[in-house]
């Protein structure tokens, strides 16, 4: 798994490459909660789309940060779901509880609340 984050004004775009399994997950949630920590002030954005496989373990860190975000009146999405990874999201029925986006420019907006 590869993490990459770039800050934009008072949001913060996190880009997932690779897999996000049971083994590759706690890292997933550290690398979270450092930059949650570090840019406590900002909104964040999940870009998925060169994550080529997640299990459950993924879909529950995920759950995790969106639940933490909403607690710290943060603005959270997920964009760039596709493949294996979408289809996960639609048998858990996570796509219908986490908020998730076709891409990036409507992703920033929803997190920041303009969608």
């Amino acid at each position: 798994m590869i993490f990459n984050c770039d800050r934009k004004e008072s949001l913060v775009v996190c880009s997932v490459s690779g897999e996000i399994d049971m083994y590759a997950a706690p890292e997933f949630h550290e690398r979270y909660r450092t930059i949650a920590t570090k840019e406590s002030d900002c909104d964040i954005v999940f870009d998925l789309s060169k994550t080529t496989y997640m299990d459950s373990s993924g879909i529950g860190v995920l759950f995790q940060i969106f639940s933490d975000a909403k607690l710290r009146e943060r603005g959270f999405c997920i964009c760039n779901v596709t493949g294996m990874v979408e289809k996960l999201f639609k048998l858990s029925h996570m796509n219908s509880i986490l908020p998730i986006e076709n891409d990036i420019v409507s992703a920033i907006k929803r997190a920041r609340g303009l969608a």
